[in-house]
């Protein structure tokens, strides 16, 4: 047999550039050599646990509407460190320790997101990942409609009102690129 055998965990994702999991362990799972995490809670009913994700990375806090601004920073970190950069795009699910279900607004939100790496050329994906895309790409048209149908949706307007959905949805489709820890390049 010649060749190299690949002894990563095949649950690590790896061999990928950008890789899809659910809640905090699948962050840690395909964060850890990482240099880039994209947390990704279309509902978003509790700050993104920054202290808890992969120490070296920066943590993107995702909003539909800023998945350009998302791939366009994945570029930048790129070019600055000269080399290929990981990304680890994180459906954060509830509760995020461990997640129950499938969360729908999550998925959708991590493949906007992919899809948009996919755009500017980043296309090296996990099939997770080109799923989530694939999902967003089919369903771009009924997000709106997915959001307060999904359960999660539907557990947040039950226990916090309507409102609390239509905040979801506004924080959803927000521009803003936020960054809740930057990537600092090695001394």
């Amino acid at each position: 047999m010649t060749g190299l055998i690949d002894t990563t965990p095949p649950d690590e994702q790896q061999r990928y550039q950008v890789r899809l999991d659910v809640g905090l362990d699948g962050a840690r799972r395909i964060g850890a050599s990482a240099h880039l995490v994209v947390w990704c809670d279309g509902l978003a009913t509790e700050p993104a646990p920054v202290d808890a994700l992969p120490p070296h990375a920066e943590v993107i806090d995702a909003r539909c509407g800023a998945a350009a601004a998302i791939a366009q920073r994945l570029l930048e970190l790129q070019a600055a460190r000269g080399e290929r950069t990981m990304v680890a795009v994180v459906a954060a699910g509830a509760p995020v320790e461990a997640p129950e279900g499938i969360p729908v607004e999550d998925l959708l939100l991590a493949g906007a997101v992919i899809d948009a790496l996919g755009a500017v050329g980043i296309d090296a994906t996990s099939p997770e990942a080109a799923a989530a895309a694939a999902a967003y790409q089919g369903l771009r048209g009924a997000v709106a409609h997915m959001l307060t149908a999904s359960v999660g949706g539907r557990m947040l307007a039950a226990s916090e009102g309507p409102a609390a959905v239509t905040a979801a949805r506004a924080r959803w489709e927000s521009s803003e690129l936020v960054v809740l820890r930057e990537f600092a390049l090695p001394a």
